[in-house]
């Protein structure tokens, strides 16, 4: 014969693992410093030597990620509207960003970001290549 309580433990048992399975996953949010160079009204190409001091921010949760890029004055209207869906990977090494605009005509992008917080690339995706755009921006953490 079972022992009266052995039922209720049963059902707080179950209850407790319903409640945990159902709580949201905990949110991580990672920010960088970013240097986001401005063009040239005359020649139409990215200045080295002009930009605005920028964050990007990654927010994770529920297995879901997001990028948004946080700038003064007028930013990238390709980035700097609103949250945009990212792809995040992960190495030892690194952390692989990448942002694909939903805005016509705005060109996939990706972070290549160090996680020792030394810095690290923004790559654009050129003929079906990831190519480097030659550009320091930065991406060192924001804290």
């Amino acid at each position: 014969m079972k022992h009266p309580f052995a039922r209720t433990a049963h059902a707080a048992v179950a209850a407790l693992i319903a409640v945990a399975a159902a709580a949201p996953a905990a949110a991580q949010t990672q920010t960088w410093n970013y240097k986001s160079y401005r063009k040239d009204p005359l020649s139409g190409q990215y200045d080295k030597e002009r930009f605005l001091s920028s964050t990007i921010r990654l927010d994770e949760k529920d297995g879901k990620a997001t990028f948004r890029m946080i700038t003064t004055g007028r930013g990238d209207p390709c980035i700097s509207r609103s949250d945009l869906p990212a792809e995040v990977e992960r190495t030892p090494d690194t952390l692989i960003l990448t942002v694909r605009p939903e805005m016509s005509g705005c060109e996939p992008f990706r972070y290549l970001i160090r996680t020792d917080g030394s810095g690290g690339v923004r790559q654009h995706l050129r003929n079906e290549r990831w190519v480097n755009d030659g550009f320091d921006h930065g991406l060192t953490p924001a804290n």
